[in-house]
């Protein structure tokens, strides 16, 4: 594959994705091929059907590939928040005497942090909430750090592992296609980081992933995740609730789930949807009600999290900041991000890449773990210069 391009497997609860990306300017990015297949899906202990996930996975790797006249060898592949587990860790180290901190600090300040987790699996990212040197100011980025003469190091670290279950299932499948280098990112990590501007999370942010099976609620601060957890709720679980209450068929249940919006206030009892597929009539204000009822349960979710792990913070900004909303499934219903914001009391506001075509919830996943992989692939380029340029092996 062409050096400046990077390989993007997005791994969603009812859709995979593979993309080939490099960076534009001014902050876009120049796009390959790409393609998406839809599957059986997964839930909080899996996939439903592993050959489901297999056949779409080969199915959107080999059509880019046919497509594309390089050699794809490396891939980077988001790991959806039910298969992340991620600590957090408090971690300082000290110096002999005063020195300026360098790349090699920062990175004697993980080891060291991740050494004192002691916990087994496999740790695919790092990074931090904040830094301090002593005097309690915080930085938010390693970068600011370079230079700067201290005799102590703190950081608020974060640690991500992926679930050993889905590294397996998913390397099984890209072993066989013949990937040479396999790259894992947390997918939330790429979102806050791509779609949450750098001083909204310099205070707590929180991001709401809504998908087709599964969601997951996230407090974000600094570049890294405090805490996280994902649940059993999506769009495909508002379609299981119109097909039971209007006894439709599935076809049926997603042309009305489009065409729905719930924003704004009563519905007359005398407005009807027309369904075109089966000719049907439905009152717009039972779909309403149906849909809002399933959202109901998302809300339950959330307001479990935040009751369950910040309930003693009630009153600071975890109710005065607004909850970002993305995801394929935020996209499916117009208001449902009003009606969440109604039912939980808090402030929302969705969140998408803005970049033309790709400036959609659903794109959210994709775009921010392309993303991540450039930024990546800037800095490793970068250190390895430095390198080379003080006398390293040359690659």
């Amino acid at each position: 594959m062409r050096n400046e391009s990077v390989a993007i497997l997005d791994i969603r609860s009812g859709e995979v994705s593979f993309l080939l990306g490099s960076k534009g300017v001014n902050g876009t990015f120049v796009f390959g091929d790409s393609r998406s297949e839809k599957y059986d899906g997964y839930c909080l202990d899996g996939f439903f059907d592993i050959d489901s996930f297999r056949r779409a996975v080969v199915t959107v790797i080999t059509s880019v590939r046919q497509n594309y006249g390089g050699v794809i060898g490396g891939v980077c592949v988001g790991v959806p928040a039910p298969f992340v587990s991620v600590l957090t860790k408090g971690h300082t180290i000290s110096f002999p005497s005063k020195r300026k901190l360098c790349a090699q600090d920062i990175d004697a300040l993980y080891d060291s942090g991740l050494n004192e987790l002691m916990v087994s699996g496999e740790c695919i990212r790092r990074s931090e909430m904040y830094f301090t040197l002593g005097d309690n100011r915080k930085y938010f980025s390693a970068e600011e750090l370079y230079g700067v003469s201290t005799t102590m190091l703190k950081g608020g670290l974060c640690y991500y592992f992926v679930a050993e279950y889905f590294r397996s299932v998913v390397e099984a499948v890209l072993r066989e296609l013949g990937f040479s280098e396999i790259r894992y990112m947390p997918s939330i990590l790429a979102q806050a980081q791509y779609l949450l501007p750098e001083k909204k999370r310099e205070g707590y942010a929180f991001l709401l992933d809504v998908g087709f099976l599964t969601s997951s609620v996230s407090v974000i601060y600094g570049n890294g995740i405090v805490r996280e957890e994902a649940f059993n709720f999506g769009t495909g679980k508002t379609l299981v609730a119109l097909m039971q209450a209007l006894d439709v068929e599935y076809p049926v249940a997603e042309e009305i789930l489009a065409a729905s919006n719930i924003s704004g206030g009563s519905v007359s009892k005398d407005l009807t949807f027309v369904s075109e597929r089966s000719g049907e009539t439905f009152s717009v204000r039972e779909i309403n009600e149906i849909i809002k009822c399933s959202l109901d349960e998302l809300c339950e979710q959330v307001e479990s999290f935040f009751e369950k792990h910040y309930k003693d913070k009630a009153t600071t900004v975890f109710t005065i900041n607004p909850i970002s909303i993305t995801g394929e499934g935020i996209g499916d219903v117009r208001g449902a991000a009003e009606h969440i914001s109604r039912r939980l009391n808090r402030l929302t506001e969705i969140v998408y890449p803005d970049l033309p075509y790709y400036d959609k919830p659903a794109c959210s996943s994709r775009i921010s773990l392309l993303n991540a992989t450039l930024s990546e692939k800037k800095t490793r380029s970068w250190i390895q210069r430095i390198f080379n340029g003080f006398g390293g092996r040359k690659k």
